[in-house]
C-alpha cells in the first residue's frame, strides 16, 4: 500500500473514531474523546460551539485549582453536563466557574462539586485548553440536516414522534457506519475480481451478501432502539393537583404517561426515573406492534403554587429475547443489553443465510432456473 493510500485510510479511520466518540458519548450521557461547549460561559477560553479533547476523569487523575471540568450539575440550567473551571476547593466539594461568568456556580443553586459528578477533564498544555475550532458548529449543522430530513425516515421505521438531535447524531453514524463498511466490502471484492478469470460471470458472494444483509437489519434496528427511547417529562401544577378530589397535596400519588410502538416489531420498553423523587412503577413494558400504552409513575403531589416534574428515560430493545431477560441485562448496562439483541439479529441472519445458500460461491444461472420456492424446499427439505 503507498504511503498516500495509508494516509488516507488513517483519515477516514480517524474521522470514524471522532463522530463514533461523539454519538458514543451523547448516547452514554458524558463525553467520550471529544466535545464541545454549546453556550459562551467559557469563553474567551473555549469559544460557543468550539470542542476539546475530554481526558475521562478515571484517567485524568485529581482535580487541581485551575482544571476545566465537565461534571453532572444538579441544579444549574436545570441539571445536566456543564464544562466550567474549577476556582475553589472546600469540605463540600468543588467550586466552579465560567470564565465568561461572574459568580461562581455555588452562588447560585448548584452545591459544591463532588467527585463523583466529575466525569472528564479538559485536556490542557502548559495550562492551556487544547481547542479544537467549531467542532460543535460542524456536528450541529450535520445533524440539522438530518433533522430536515427526519419526518420520512421516523416514519418508514416507526418512530413516531421527530428524532431529537441525540437520534439525528446515532442515525448519522449508523449511515456512515454502513457506508464505510460498503466501501471495504466492494474495495474487498475489486481485489478478488484481478485474481479471478472475467470469464465466470454470474457469480455470487455469499459472504458478502451476508454481510450487506446483516447491515440492512442492524442498521433499522439499532436507530429504532436508540433514537426511538429518551427522556420524557410531565409537569404537575399544584394548582391543578389542589382541584383534584383524589390527589392530596403533599401525599405520594400516581400520574400515567403513554408510550406508543409504531413499529413492525414488538418491543420490550425498561424506564428509568430521573427526577428526584420519582418512583416508576412499571419499569419494564412489553409493547406490541401499532400498540400503545402507559407507564405508571408515583411522586409526591405539590403544594398549591408549586410544580413537580416527572422526568422518567425509556430505553426501548427489540423483543428478540425474553422480556426478564432484556431487563437483567439492562440493568447491568444497557449497552449490554444492546449488544445481545443485535447478537440475535445477527445469529438469525446469518442462519437463514447458511439455510438458503451457504457460505460459497454460488453461480447465478441466466436460463432453466428453479423458482425460488423450490430452491428454497430443496434447502430446507
Amino acid at each position: 500500500m503507498s504511503v498516500r493510500a495509508t494516509v488516507g485510510t488513517a483519515l477516514e479511520v480517524a474521522a470514524i473514531v471522532a463522530v463514533a466518540a461523539l454519538v458514543l458519548g451523547a448516547i452514554l450521557g458524558q463525553p467520550i474523546l471529544f466535545s464541545y461547549v454549546e453556550t459562551g460561559s467559557m469563553e474567551p477560553t473555549i469559544d460557543t460551539g468550539d470542542g476539546f479533547v475530554a481526558v475521562p476523569s478515571i484517567l485524568a487523575g485529581s482535580v487541581d485549582e485551575g482544571d476545566v471540568i465537565v461534571y453532572e450539575a444538579s441544579e444549574l440550567q436545570g441539571g445536566g453536563l456543564t464544562t466550567h473551571r474549577v476556582v475553589g476547593e472546600t469540605d463540600e466539594g468543588y467550586i466552579t466557574k465560567g470564565d465568561a461568568n461572574p459568580f461562581t456556580d455555588q452562588d447560585g443553586p448548584e452545591p459544591p462539586v463532588t467527585d463523583d459528578q466529575i466525569v472528564a477533564h479538559a485536556l490542557q498544555i502548559d495550562g492551556t485548553v487544547v481547542v479544537i475550532p467549531a467542532l460543535g458548529v460542524g456536528v450541529g449543522a450535520v445533524q440539522d440536516s438530518i433533522l430536515a430530513l427526519q419526518s420520512g425516515f421516523a416514519e418508514l421505521v416507526g418512530f413516531g414522534d421527530s428524532l431529537d438531535r441525540q437520534g439525528s447524531g446515532v442515525l448519522l453514524f449508523a449511515v456512515g457506519f454502513v457506508l464505510f463498511a460498503l466501501t471495504l466490502v466492494v474495495d474487498d471484492e475489486r481485489k478478488r475480481s484481478t485474481d479471478r478469470s472475467r470469464d465466470r460471470p454470474g457469480l455470487l458472494d455469499a459472504r458478502t451478501a451476508t454481510i450487506l444483509l446483516v447491515l440492512a437489519v442492524l442498521v433499522p434496528a439499532n436507530a429504532a432502539m436508540l433514537a426511538g427511547g429518551g427522556t420524557q417529562e410531565l409537569v404537575v401544577d399544584g394548582d391543578t393537583v389542589a382541584q383534584s378530589p383524589d390527589i392530596v397535596p403533599g401525599d405520594d400519588a400516581t400520574w400515567e404517561i403513554g408510550v406508543d410502538n409504531y413499529g413492525l416489531v414488538p418491543i420490550v420498553l425498561v424506564f428509568e426515573g430521573e427526577s428526584a423523587g420519582t418512583s416508576v412503577l412499571d419499569e419494564q413494558l412489553t409493547v406490541g406492534p401499532g400498540q400503545a400504552a402507559t407507564l405508571s409513575v408515583s411522586a409526591t403531589a405539590p403544594e398549591p403554587g408549586e410544580q413537580t416534574v416527572l422526568s422518567v428515560t425509556e430505553y426501548r430493545y427489540l423483543h428478540v429475547l425474553p422480556a426478564p431477560v432484556v431487563a437483567a441485562l439492562h440493568e447491568r448496562h444497557p449497552l449490554l443489553a444492546l449488544a445481545a439483541v443485535n447478537a440475535v439479529l445477527v445469529g438469525v441472519t446469518t442462519l437463514v443465510v447458511s439455510r438458503v445458500v451457504g457460505f460459497r460461491t454460488v453461480r447465478v444461472r441466466e436460463g432453466g432456473n428453479a423458482s425460488l420456492g423450490t430452491r428454497l424446499r430443496r434447502r430446507w427439505g
